[in-house]
Formats: C-alpha cells, sequence, structure tokens
C-alpha cells in the first residue's frame, strides 16, 4: 500500500494563498501610496504656485503704498479746501444780509434820529435809537415800512429821554427781512472741487 502525505500540497497551497494576498494587499498599498504622494505632490505645487503670487502681490503692495498714500493725502486735503469753501461761501451769503440792512436803515434814517444798537436773533431785527421829536421817529417807521429790504416793521416802544440836559425820544423798532431780500446775490455753486481740479 502506498501512502501519500497530502499534506505538504495543502501547506504549499496555503503558502501560495496568502502570498498572493500579500501581494495584493501590498499592491493595494502601493497604490494609496502613489495616490497619497500625488496629492501630496499637487497639494505642493499649489502652495508653491500661492506662495509666488502671495510674494507678488506683496511687492505690488509695497510698489503701490507711496500712490496710496498720497491719494488718501489728497482725499484729506479735499475734504478740508471744501470745508473751507463751504465756510467761505456761507460766510459770503451771511455778510450780504448785514451789509444791506446797514444800508437801507442808513438811506431811510432822518436827520433828527440816530440809531444806538442793532439786534438780530431769529431773523427778527430789534433796533433801538434816540430821535430829536416824536415826528423823526415817524418818518422814520414810515420810510422802514415802504422799504422793500423789509416787512412786518412795527413800533415796540417809544418814550421820552434826556440825553445831556436835552430831551428826545427813545425808540425801538422791530422788523424782519424781506422772502425777496434775505437772497444773496449770484454766489459760486457748492459744487465739490474734484482733485486736479
Amino acid at each position: 500500500m502506498i501512502r501519500i502525505n497530502l499534506l505538504p500540497v495543502r501547506e504549499l497551497k496555503k503558502q501560495a494563498v496568502l502570498r498572493q494576498e500579500l501581494y495584493l494587499f501590498c499592491a493595494v498599498i502601493a497604490v494609496a501610496l502613489m495616490g497619497v504622494g500625488a496629492v501630496w505632490t499637487m497639494d505642493m505645487r499649489a502652495i508653491a504656485q500661492l506662495e509666488a503670487e502671495r510674494t507678488g502681490l506683496q511687492a505690488e503692495r509695497e510698489r503701490l503704498k507711496p500712490i496710496v498714500d498720497e491719494v488718501s493725502a489728497l482725499d484729506r486735503r479735499e475734504k478740508l479746501l471744501n470745508a473751507r469753501i463751504e465756510t467761505i461761501q456761507r460766510l459770503r451769503s451771511q455778510q450780504r444780509g448785514p451789509v444791506r440792512v446797514l444800508d437801507e436803515l442808513s438811506r431811510n434814517l432822518p436827520e433828527q434820529a440816530w440809531l444806538e444798537t442793532i439786534d438780530e436773533g431769529g431773523g427778527v431785527y430789534k433796533v433801538a435809537g434816540y430821535a430829536l421829536t416824536n415826528f423823526a421817529v415817524a418818518d422814520l417807521l414810515r420810510n422802514l415800512q415802504r422799504s422793500r429790504e423789509f416787512t412786518g416793521v412795527d413800533l415796540i416802544s417809544s418814550e421820552q429821554a434826556v440825553i445831556a440836559t436835552h430831551e428826545a425820544k427813545k425808540f425801538i423798532i422791530q422788523f424782519q427781512r424781506a422772502a425777496g431780500a434775505a437772497k444773496p446775490d449770484a454766489t459760486p455753486s457748492t459744487a465739490q472741487r474734484k482733485p486736479g481740479a
């Protein structure tokens, strides 16, 4: 009787299957490592490209920094100049009002009357002064009522006063500027100045 020992054949087959599984496992690991290496390489290239781009942008920013600083300085200067222009125009429009009021008052003031104070508040003018007679006060009141510069001319008070041993009439007259008279003459437009204009 012949005996065949099949144990080594089974062992050999088992070892062959284990080798195949090991080769397959190594192949899978190799493919995975190659994939990770490819992704890593692409990421490194992307990082290098972004670093180069960042370096270029920083260099560009440093090159443009003086220009940006100059533009900022010009903006600040433009705001300052615009504020000055608005102030000048406001002063011009306001200076015409009092000048016109004083001019109109001096034209309508009778010879026997003189003014002591002129106060303005909220668009209402109060004029205080003295006159030698009641007729001078009445003439001043009538003249101011006829003026196109003033509206609402009214005598607030009139009383007897003594000035340097002479009798006089102390008066207070109140009025407003007429709506058409309040507009200033043609003034430059308030358009904002543009840099370099």
